[in-house]
């Protein structure tokens, strides 16, 4: 059965676990990284955005213009929720995250983390867990 072992870097430095699952005899062509950069203009936004403006001052009547009616509004929340771009969301995605966990991965690129992701059947999946504990990633899962 397939699965994907997810971790967070601190540093983005892998080095030593690549050369570590080669040395185990697994394929790095499964090992994926995501890193800052990858979320660099994905619209990751916190709820900061003074949503009354585009409203007529808050009014639910909204402005009369089609899609901005201060409610639902991508990447424009009053609230304390995350906005993720779809293509950083297609990218978690494929890493098999579940939806209730992206925002925490998305969160933890923008500041400045690195997620790392090995793709594998289940054969390896203690084995590759342990050498991503050993090898400094926290927050590993499996999915």
């Amino acid at each position: 059965m397939p699965f994907v072992v997810t971790g967070i870097s601190a540093d983005g430095n892998t080095a030593a676990l690549e050369q570590a699952l080669k040395a185990a005899g697994l394929t790095l062509d499964a090992f994926e990284v995501l890193g800052p950069e990858d979320a660099d203009g994905a619209a990751i936004t916190s709820g900061s955005v003074d949503t009354s403006i585009l409203t007529g001052g808050g009014l639910e009547t909204g402005t009369g213009v089609p899609g901005l009616t201060g409610s639902g509004t991508p990447g424009l929340s009053g609230g304390s929720s995350t906005e993720i771009a779809g293509s950083l969301w297609d990218r978690l995605a494929d890493l098999a995250i579940p939806d209730d966990e992206v925002e925490n991965y998305a969160e933890a690129l923008e500041a400045g983390h690195s997620i790392v992701a090995f793709h594998g059947d289940s054969k390896n999946v203690a084995k590759v867990e342990a050498m991503f504990g050993t090898n400094g990633l926290t927050k590993v899962k499996t999915f």
